[in-house]
């Protein structure tokens, strides 16, 4: 646990804020400067939109933390991009067709030619992680290089039988104590299979209606709920899930790998879960 004076940790608030508006980049992705008008017009287009509402004030801790994440998703798309470039050359990132001053239709030909991304479920997107489930939906050269890089894990299966489903309510956050705040999702219709294994093995040993958690892993602290049971029939051929949860694994892995190799954040945009900016640490 950290303790420090709160006149500290207000100063260190302030400076993290003035930073945060003062930068011109939000960091550097294989060397290439991404600039702060990407975020800015990012912001504008999500409070503009339909979750307007549950976005926080502006100016607060809430929001330096969203500009955060928001960096993160942009710093995301454009590795992505570069990535997909390096193993299948053709593709380009909006950044870099702009940088070249492309005609027109040049940019929107290449990406024409990647294919949409199959939507994700509930459990796919927790498996992700909050930012790479948003940069998933945002730019189909995520989903391009999750096929290129990953191959299915769970092969097609015959046979008859059942398997047990499950309804699931779910909370994630950085810190335990703020995922025991946060008000829970709903997962849907899901298997313990499809859930981070630790939280899974959790919720076998407890009766539905109990509360989990909370629970580590990778993607934060989760509390959990098993609010029904339902064992359902095999389909005679139940074939491979395209984004089952040892694919996704494997995939963030991948990512969080070429993260560390090209991406460098500039000062006021780190990781909203790193603890070592102020607007996260919990202190007493």
């Amino acid at each position: 646990m950290t303790h420090s004076h709160p006149h500290s940790h207000h100063s260190d608030a302030a400076a993290a804020a003035e930073v945060q508006r003062e930068a011109t980049v939000i960091g550097w992705v294989d060397g290439t400067a991404i600039p702060r008008e990407l975020l800015d017009a990012r912001v504008r287009e999500l409070r503009a939109g339909r979750l307007a509402a549950r976005l926080p004030v502006a100016g607060s801790k809430e929001d330096r933390q969203f500009l955060r994440w928001t960096a993160q998703v942009l710093l995301t798309e454009e590795l992505c991009w570069v990535e997909l470039a390096r193993l299948q050359p053709g593709s380009e990132s909006p950044a870099k067709a702009a940088e070249r001053s492309a005609p027109a239709g040049a940019a929107a030909s290449d990406s024409a030619a990647i294919a949409a991304p199959r939507p994700l479920t509930q459990a796919a997107s927790l498996h992700l992680g909050s930012i790479n489930a948003a940069v998933w939906t945002s730019t189909p050269a995520m989903s391009a290089l999750y096929d290129i890089v990953t191959e299915p894990s769970l092969p097609a299966t015959r046979g008859t039988g059942t398997r047990t489903w499950y309804r699931v309510t779910h909370a994630v956050a950085a810190t335990a104590l703020d995922a025991a705040t946060t008000a829970p999702t709903s997962l849907g219709w899901t298997t313990l299979d499809d859930l981070p294994a630790p939280l899974a093995a959790e919720l076998r040993t407890r009766a539905p209606g109990t509360r989990v958690g909370p629970v580590r892993t990778g993607l934060g602290w989760h509390f959990a709920t098993v609010t029904a049971i339902e064992p359902r029939p095999l389909h005679p051929t139940q074939p491979a899930d395209p984004t089952d949860p040892a694919r996704l694994t494997t995939f963030n892995r991948w990512l969080d790998q070429r993260r560390r190799a090209l991406i460098t954040h500039a000062p006021g945009f780190e990781h909203p879960g790193d603890p070592t900016q102020p607007d996260n640490t919990h202190r007493h």
